[in-house]
């Protein structure tokens, strides 16, 4: 994101869950490293499939249990903030999964297109959750055939950390983007406190496996974020970062009666699970 080299080695990470008692789980290995200059954190060597299919063409009952209902969720109420809705305003949705953010920006007014790489989640988009066909392009967001400036908002939730470029991706939503156009982007971030308090766990244990990533198993997450890597990265690409929030998120692992505490702690200091930025096009 930011162009440096210099980095510091976190651990290594197996192509399968290490539970809680890491010590007996096996597997292959790869390292785990972070960014000091913008806390990008990040496999080396990258694994990469043979395809995209191997990840995403997979049951959607699987991948998102519970989500396969035509019921709109709500969208960042931050949205409207940020940037006001006008009439005949577009927005695009990239990784569009089945369709539920779709219908959010939908539902809220906006003139709502998507691209979705797996055809096992399109062909539910459109036959469960009732997107129209012609508005959801299924390929990956590197072959999508978009006209430059199409677009005032487009959002990237939970997509970013699966990419093998997330700076290219980055780089070509601009394109899409009308000037002063806003990129939304949600991914895990690099500051999140248990996975830090995990990784001393296992270290007080002799153990050098960190929890971050999961870069050879479900999720397939790659890469980790802090808004520093996005201030870094836009130095050279064109944007500001406008706005940014971490949260809390889900607490796993933990027993119940120290969620209160941690969840105070982390939503104060910037360390929860999720990370979202708004991202203007300047140029």
């Amino acid at each position: 994101m930011c162009g440096s080299a210099d980095r510091s080695m976190l651990g290594l990470r197996l192509n399968t869950s290490q539970g809680h008692r890491p010590r007996r789980a096996s597997g292959l290995a790869v390292s785990v490293k972070k960014c000091r200059n913008c806390e990008l954190v990040y496999a080396d060597p990258m694994p990469i499939p043979d395809s995209l299919d191997v990840h995403y063409d997979v049951d959607p009952e699987a991948y998102f249990p519970d989500r396969l209902v035509p019921e709109p969720i709500m969208f960042d109420p931050q949205l409207a903030e940020v940037l006001p809705l006008k009439d005949g305003m577009k927005a695009l949705d990239i990784g569009a999964g089945v369709g539920r953010t779709m219908q959010a920006l939908s539902k809220l007014g906006w003139d709502t297109w998507g691209i979705e790489p797996s055809r096992t989640f399109a062909k539910v988009a459109v036959e469960r959750m009732g997107i129209p066909a012609d508005r959801l392009i299924v390929a990956p967001m590197e072959t999508a055939g978009i006209e430059p400036e199409s677009f005032d908002f487009v959002t990237i939730g939970a997509v970013l950390e699966h990419l093998y470029s997330p700076p290219d991706a980055i780089e070509r939503a601009m394109t899409w983007l009308k000037p002063s156009g806003i990129l939304h982007v949600e991914v895990p971030s690099s500051r999140h406190l248990l996975g830090r308090m995990l990784n001393l766990y296992n270290r007080l244990w002799g153990l050098n496996y960190v929890t971050n990533l999961s870069p050879m198993h479900p999720p397939y997450h790659l890469f980790e974020f802090s808004h520093r890597s996005f201030e870094e990265h836009a130095k050279r690409a064109g944007y500001e970062l406008a706005a940014y929030r971490y949260w809390v998120g889900d607490i796993f692992n933990v027993p119940r009666i120290a969620h209160s505490p941690l969840r105070f702690i982390m939503d104060r200091r910037g360390s929860g699970m999720q990370l979202t930025v708004w991202l203007k096009k300047t140029a």
